[in-house]
């Protein structure tokens, strides 16, 4: 009794720790894939010609609902509210990254004993 009275503390503390690293897992996956979307989403509008506020609603869109959300919960490394950017280098050419989409969104774990809120980021570029 004293031995399982010593050892569940830790044996429940290394549980919750592979439970909250999952978690974590699982939302840096989604985000690698709402960033592709966004990406691809950007690379129709460059082949079209629009312009940067057309690429980031587009890029937006495709992030939401490749998540399956209405608005992204931004948080921490998000200024104003911007969950998405797209970024553009001043020149191109072939072969070269056309442009780069980051998306970032907090994650709130279910255990607050390592932190409530993290901050998840991913990024994903379309080439020339």
């Amino acid at each position: 009794m004293v031995e399982f009275a010593l050892v569940l503390p830790i044996a429940v503390a290394i549980l919750a720790l592979v439970a909250t690293g999952g978690q974590m897992l699982m939302a840096a996956i989604d985000l690698t894939q709402a960033a592709r979307a966004g990406a691809q989403a950007v690379q129709g509008d460059l082949q079209q010609g629009d312009p940067a506020s057309q690429q980031l609603a587009d890029a937006r869109s495709a992030v939401e609902g490749e998540l399956g959300v209405t608005s992204l919960n931004c948080g921490g490394k998000g200024a104003s509210g911007q969950c998405v950017t797209v970024t553009t280098p001043a020149s191109s050419g072939p072969g070269q990254t056309l442009a780069t989409v980051t998306v970032w969104r907090s994650v709130d774990s279910f255990l607050p004993v390592f932190g409530s809120t993290w901050t998840i980021s991913a990024q994903a570029t379309t080439d020339g």
